[in-house]
């Protein structure tokens, strides 16, 4: 009976050898693939500013410059002449990719040159605001990897307006979606 134990024994130890061996072999890694895309760098260009033309204020309002060109100057303290133009952009990049548009979303200050030292500011400061893109706020490149959009917006007058030409600048971002 030893030996029938004896050979239990060692079969059960041979089987438990070969079932490990089984899992020494099993497959213990694998492979994954790797991607990376490198875009082309975007460019935008101011092509053309935003102007609202010539105006006489008689009292408070505003004009808006919508991105297609039109020109709001309906408060009846305002009479505007001369030519407007929105502002222009160009942007280059990777061929067919889409381009979130960024556009200031707080005031900017379009001031006169009397501004400084002035007794009453307000007269020499007009409120630029309300920026609008013609695409919406993204554009999509086309094949050559070009695009471009206007912009346009609104000013805020008082009637206490000073004659004169106000300037001022605003930052239009562009990044890929």
């Amino acid at each position: 009976m030893t030996k029938t134990i004896r050979f239990g024994a060692a079969g059960i130890a041979l089987f438990a050898a070969m079932g490990m061996s089984n899992a020494a072999f099993a497959q213990t890694s694998a492979t994954a693939d790797a991607r990376a895309e490198v875009l082309d760098s975007l460019t935008i260009t101011n092509t053309a500013g935003l102007d609202f033309g010539t105006m006489v204020v008689d009292g408070a309002g505003s004009v808006t410059l919508e991105p297609d060109g039109t020109l709001d100057c309906s408060d009846p303290d305002l009479v505007c002449s001369g030519t407007s133009t929105v502002a222009a952009f160009a942007v280059t990049g990777t061929a067919n990719k889409d381009v979130t548009v960024g556009l200031p979303t707080g005031d900017i200050e379009l001031l006169h040159p009397g501004f400084i030292g002035a007794a009453n500011p307000d007269e020499f400061r007009i409120t630029l605001n309300t920026f609008v893109s013609s695409t919406g706020l993204s554009v999509l490149l086309d094949g050559a990897g070009e695009a471009s959009f206007t912009v346009g917006g609104t000013i805020t007058l008082d009637a206490v307006q000073a004659a004169g030409i106000y300037t001022g600048a605003f930052d239009v971002t562009v990044e890929y979606t």
